[in-house]
């Protein structure tokens, strides 16, 4: 091969190599670009310490079940900036599936407002949050209904027995922002979060005992026999 066929053979190389590099070098640009966006942002709910001093005398008290509305059920942040408008923040999300989160943060409100339960006494609340925001400024909105059934641990009673309380108690929470937004929206709502629990724990206070079941006598256990 002569000298100039060489040199042409190295030239046409080159440019099938730096074809080559080329979408290559342009991917990990992509990539760099992308992992040095802003970074997302995880929260959590947390129990928070009673406003006044709890109730003495209350029983064992548990959330059996909680439901929140659609709108909030997401892994992002929600807020609430209009009467018909809601912002969604990509870059701010729940740890963990806000029901679940919730309902911890209520089960560990009560346990700190209840560390003693009254030996005997359990009372089952169900929980419906029907409205749960922050607004563009970071306030909080609760809107909740909860009724309570008392239990014993040796009661037979249907599951599907009525509450207590046949209508649920509603209760409406306002809760001013701690600070920037949304920095401390997840901190603001596990205060109403805590204010919740301290109605619920009242609430409960205010029932009367319930007695465990009545067994029957010794007498009676010939008779049945026969």
């Amino acid at each position: 091969m002569s000298g100039q066929g060489f040199a042409g053979s190295m030239r046409l190389a080159r440019r099938v190599h730096a074809a080559g590099v080329a979408p290559v070098i342009a991917a990990l640009a992509l990539v760099g670009a992308c992992s040095s966006g802003p970074p997302t942002h995880f929260y959590t709910l947390s129990d928070t310490a009673p406003e006044a001093t709890p109730p003495v005398g209350v029983g064992w008290v548990r959330i059996v079940n909680l439901t929140i509305p659609g709108e909030i059920d997401r892994p992002e942040l929600v807020r609430r900036v209009g009467p018909n408008q809601l912002s969604i923040a990509g870059l701010d999300r729940w740890a963990a599936p806000l029901d679940e989160t919730i309902r911890r943060a209520l089960s560990d409100d009560i346990a700190r407002r209840v560390p003693a339960p009254v030996p005997g006494q359990q009372y089952s609340v169900s929980v419906e949050i029907r409205e749960f925001y922050g607004d563009s400024n970071c306030n909080v909105s609760l809107r909740a209904s909860w009724t309570v059934k008392p239990s014993h641990p040796e009661s037979a009673r249907s599951p599907n027995a009525p509450p207590v309380n046949p209508l649920p108690v509603n209760e409406e929470i306002h809760v001013p922002s701690s600070g920037s937004c949304p920095a401390t929206l997840a901190a603001t709502m596990s205060v109403a979060l805590g204010q919740l629990s301290d109605r619920i724990i009242a609430g409960v206070a205010r029932m009367p005992a319930s007695e465990p079941p009545t067994r029957p006598s010794s007498a009676a256990t010939p008779a049945a026999a026969r």
